[in-house]
């Protein structure tokens, strides 16, 4: 198992937005499978492969490509519980993005 603090759990995260996912982390923390389990595209889910940094003490920049085309960046803060993140997808042959803001809580 990883040293990070997310690997080989699951969170539930909540996005300003009202979008929640159910986040599983692979033990050695470079996999996690998604699932949108409320929101625009409830019931979305994929596998991917993450880049991972421990930016500061407890708080990780996480990145990933999905099948779609679209790129997700997050930091995860493991001292105060928030997840921010900035998602670009193709928009008619431009690249488009948004950044969001929520909450996480570790699921058992």
């Amino acid at each position: 198992m990883s040293d990070f603090a997310f690997a080989g759990k699951s969170f539930e995260i909540r996005l300003d937005n009202g979008v929640v996912f159910f986040n599983s982390y692979g033990p050695e923390g470079n996999r996690l499978l998604y699932e949108e389990v409320d929101g625009v595209a409830e019931s979305g889910s994929e596998e991917v492969e993450l880049s991972v940094g421990e930016v500061a003490k407890g708080i990780y920049l996480l990145g990933w490509n999905e099948v779609s085309g679209a790129t997700v960046s997050q930091v995860l803060d493991f001292n105060k519980g928030t997840v921010t993140g900035y998602w670009s997808v193709d928009a008619g042959g431009k690249r488009t993005g948004e950044v969001r803001s929520g909450v996480f809580r570790e699921v058992k």
